[in-house]
């Protein structure tokens, strides 16, 4: 069952840094055409971790109910995007934020536990 955690917590990442590539493509290319988006190794970089995160959450669900994996891994991506991004990109994150961050967490925690 640890494996299964481990998988998921490794699925979240994949997302999160996926979520970090675009928008650094969308930075580095700030008004590009589809083609020029697409074929940009920080479109590309996002896509591989996207299929990284489909993989390891298959995985995950393996050993998970849907039903719990899903609030979860949600849970982890929007905090550790938010994290990162204002690590990475300078975006702010305010009181409010984390006001209603802590709901979430606070909804998935009920949820996961019905």
């Amino acid at each position: 069952m640890e494996y299964a955690w481990v998988t998921l917590g490794l699925s979240a990442m994949g997302t999160c840094a996926g979520n970090l590539l675009l928008k650094q493509a969308n930075l580095v290319l700030p008004s590009p055409s589809l083609i020029e988006m697409v074929t940009s190794f920080w479109f590309m970089g996002a896509i591989a971790c996207y299929i990284f995160d489909l993989i390891f959450f298959t995985q995950a669900l393996q050993q998970l109910p849907v039903s719990t994996a899903v609030p979860v891994v949600s849970g982890i991506r929007i905090a550790a995007t938010a994290i990162l991004a204002y690590s990475l990109f300078s975006e702010r994150l305010t009181i409010n934020y984390f006001l209603a961050s802590s709901l979430i967490v606070a909804g998935i925690a009920v949820m996961s536990r019905a």
